[in-house]
């Protein structure tokens, strides 16, 4: 048996949302969730930056861009974050606590948050 691995070749985003701050981040996308409902987000970390990011709807076209080694989303939201946390905690909203994933060693995550830190985020 042959096993192959090919990693992306581009990662491409087409819109994207910078915060100020961590917490200002994961504050809005807890209290956008209507209360008495249950939030669940998932949030990214990686060299610096937390994230987060939405796909297109799946198409044949996408298909084909991926199997070339093209990754599309459509948005991207983040803020910097200097120092990996597991938890953030949003006072406003009770029982708002985050998890946040320690993506860094990821081959698209790490890259993609280390654009952002070097493009995106100013210092």
């Amino acid at each position: 048996m042959e096993v192959a691995f090919e990693p992306y070749k581009k990662i491409t985003f087409q819109s994207h949302l910078c915060y100020e701050t961590a917490e200002e981040f994961v504050k809005i996308v807890c209290l956008a969730t209507p209360p008495n409902m249950p939030f669940q987000a998932r949030f990214f970390w990686a060299n610096r930056v937390i994230f987060r990011f939405f796909n297109h709807m799946p198409s044949e076209t996408l298909a084909k861009e991926f199997l070339n080694g093209h990754i599309i989303f459509d948005h991207v939201e983040f803020a910097p974050m200097p120092i990996f946390t597991r938890e953030l905690r949003v006072q406003e909203r009770p029982l708002a606590v985050v998890d946040v994933l320690d993506v860094s060693k990821h081959v698209v995550f790490g890259p993609l948050a280390t654009w952002i830190n070097e493009n995106l985020i100013k210092k």
